[in-house]
């Protein structure tokens, strides 16, 4: 086990890619604080779940864009584990809404929750761990929107790219105290919720162009989260990890038949 009794938060635990970070941390050791903000169920199973794995777990709601929720779930942590020692900034959004469309209510409210709410979360577990006497992680759940998006992502995308921005700055900040800050950027990972909002979805539709041959899954994340949170990422800070399959190594116009192609660039 790599995280034996260190403590960690995962904000958005109780679903998604959340609750896979959430199950291998404690895997690896971690008492767990599951954060959710509606899914109350999920969140809870997920904190039974690590209990039966013998670690200790509660599940808390709290809206990440309001500053006295933060402050109540880092009061409860404390009041339950004692310290931090790991923090997943996790939660987000990821509304369609085209540009011209966009209204200022619904761009503050992605703002709110993705960054906003990543920068409180992050600001008041580094105040603690300082506290504490320093040391300790802060990782972010990026995208590879940050990088290349779609039509109707304009807010979800930018928030996605300040969080990489923050990763970088916020690990200068915080290296004196040796809170090491890193990000963790998923390519296209299957989620429930995929079966809710997208008509006629299939796991396996895009594999095909995906280097690995293979969407990804919540475990994939989990792994590498844990890595960061470990000590073997111990010379690791103010840095992005791509796990993709190789996604966003490849053009997206792209040629199945590269022999047909070839032929007629020799013509």
């Amino acid at each position: 086990m790599r995280l034996i009794d260190k403590v960690a938060l995962v904000t958005g635990g109780g679903r998604g890619i959340g609750r896979h970070i959430a199950l291998r941390l404690a895997d690896e050791g971690a008492d767990v604080l599951v954060n959710y903000a509606s899914s109350e169920a999920g969140a809870e199973d997920i904190a039974a779940q690590i209990r039966d794995k013998g670690r200790r777990s509660i599940a808390a709601r709290a809206n990440i864009a309001e500053r006295k929720d933060v402050d109540a779930m880092f009061e409860r942590l404390l009041a339950e584990f004692g310290r931090i020692d790991i923090l997943v900034n996790n939660s987000a959004i990821d509304p369609v809404i085209p540009f011209l469309d966009m209204t200022d209510e619904q761009w503050d409210r992605v703002i709110n929750i993705n960054l906003k709410g990543a920068y409180m979360c992050s600001q008041a577990a580094a105040r603690q761990m300082v506290k504490q006497g320093g040391g300790g992680n802060i990782i972010i759940i990026g995208s590879m929107h940050s990088m290349a998006t779609f039509p109707g992502m304009l807010a979800y995308a930018s928030t996605k790219g300040g969080l990489n921005a923050m990763t970088r700055a916020m690990a200068l900040d915080l290296s004196p105290h040796r809170i090491r800050v890193n990000c963790v950027i998923p390519g296209s990972i299957h989620v429930e919720k995929a079966y809710e909002v997208i008509p006629n979805y299939d796991p396996h539709m895009i594999d095909d162009q995906i280097a690995l041959g293979r969407i990804g899954y919540g475990p994939d994340i989990a792994a590498a989260v844990v890595f960061m949170a470990s000590d073997d990422a111990d010379y690791i800070t103010g840095t992005t990890l791509n796990v993709d399959g190789g996604v966003m190594a490849r053009m997206a116009l792209w040629f199945d038949d590269l022999e047909t192609v070839e032929r007629k660039y020799d013509e």
